[in-house]
């Protein structure tokens, strides 16, 4: 109690550098989401290495080629989509291409479709043309087998 004052121990600083190194990294390997928040107009083009989802509305294209796209209940997209899934359960006016399409019950989409498998929902809508591709996941088994062949 009255003996020789103690001095807490608190654990070794790591170099400033060293941490934000080590969140950098973690940052990169992240995949980042964007989003166009309800109530706000966002005119230009979106291309993202992570998932996109539209409240808002949103006048231009959208590229996410190898992730998914969201058109949430109030979203309305003016342009052409481009990812791996894609979810409408907004308005699109536009060119969609996805491997997979899915057209929720308030989606709405006036244009031309791309995809692999297509999913309407009761109460959603498309107007316009619709082209069927092979899966991706088919043109790797169709490829190995015309090369086993040649």
């Amino acid at each position: 109690m009255f003996g020789k004052e103690k001095t807490p121990k608190t654990p070794p600083l790591q170099p400033i550098a060293a941490s934000l190194i080590n969140e950098k990294e973690t940052l990169r390997d992240e995949k980042q989401s964007t989003v166009v928040a309800s109530g706000t107009t966002f005119v230009g083009n979106i291309t993202s290495n992570g998932q996109v989802h539209i409240y808002g509305t949103l006048t231009g294209n959208i590229e996410a080629k190898d992730n998914i796209i969201r058109i949430m209940r109030n979203g309305v997209v003016e342009g052409n989509l481009v990812c791996r899934e894609l979810f409408i359960d907004g308005t699109v006016n536009g060119e969609c291409s996805s491997e997979t399409l899915n057209i929720e019950e308030n989606g709405n989409i006036n244009g031309t479709l791309t995809y692999s498998a297509l999913t309407i929902k009761k109460g959603g809508t498309f107007s316009g043309q619709a082209k069927l591709t092979a899966p991706i996941a088919k043109f790797g088994v169709e490829k190995e087998k015309k090369r086993a062949a040649e």
